[in-house]
């Protein structure tokens, strides 16, 4: 068996004749090439983070330009309003004085029904007068004539009709003075008791009786009037006028 011995060619030897100076000149440029490449990314970085601030800045602008046009417009339309927000201011004020004035309308046609109802068969009301408490208020609520005299209902001052009780007397809005005859003291004392259970009526007292005719009983007194003797028909305007538009 033949073998080819192969023999291992001798290396040959390198040598640099380049000068140092050229190795340190192709450093440098490869320095320049990676600093201007960085250089001009971060010149891209730049200068898009300007362009969208710029475009931001713009969009900023007209959103600005916007909305100052749209406060022009609303200006101009609340000045073009304005004469109906003075008509309505007056006429809510207007609502107020109708309500603070009416808010102590009487009405003296029930008055005057409710003391038929309480007079007897056999009595009779000859002479009347009424008087109303000066600036006499009103509380709101069904039960408000019920309660005692407030803060609110100060003005509402006590009667000077005499009550049964002078040191208990109770508060009143107004005050009827009256006149009459019966057929006996017993129909009188019927009268008082029936004036009693109508709650338009506080603290009747008849003063004086007479027996001067032997078939009447002459009588006078008075007889005070309670809150709930205002209508407060006035008290919601706007539920009226609603009603009123129907």
């Amino acid at each position: 068996m033949s073998r080819t011995l192969e023999h291992a060619r001798p290396a040959l030897p390198s040598v640099n004749v380049l000068s140092p100076w050229v190795f340190d000149q192709m450093a440098t440029r490869r320095l320049r090439r990676r600093f201007l490449a960085g250089g001009l990314a971060l010149l891209l970085v730049v200068g898009a983070g300007w362009s969208v601030q710029h475009l931001r800045v713009r969009q900023a602008e007209q959103l600005l330009a916007v909305e100052q046009a749209e406060t022009a417009r609303l200006t101009a339309e609340t000045q073009e309003l304005a004469p109906v927000r003075a008509f309505v201011t007056g006429v809510d004020a207007q609502k107020a004085l109708v309500q603070k004035t009416m808010e102590q309308e009487i009405y003296f046609s029930r008055v005057l029904e409710s003391l038929q109802d309480a007079t007897p068969d056999d009595a009779r009301v000859e002479s009347l007068a009424v008087t109303i408490a000066p600036q006499a208020g009103t509380t709101d609520g069904a039960d408000a004539a019920d309660s005692a005299a407030t803060a609110a209902t100060a003005a509402v001052t006590a009667s000077a009709c005499p009550g049964p009780d002078p040191f208990q007397t109770k508060v009143v809005v107004g005050c009827i003075t009256l006149a009459g005859t019966a057929d006996s003291r017993a129909d009188v004392g019927d009268f008082v008791i029936r004036l009693g259970d109508d709650e338009l009526f506080v603290e009747p007292f008849i003063s004086t009786t007479t027996t001067a005719d032997a078939d009447r009983v002459t009588f006078s007194g008075s007889v005070g009037l309670s809150k709930r003797v205002f209508s407060k028909r006035f008290a919601d305007l706007d539920k009226l006028l609603e009603k009123r538009s129907r």
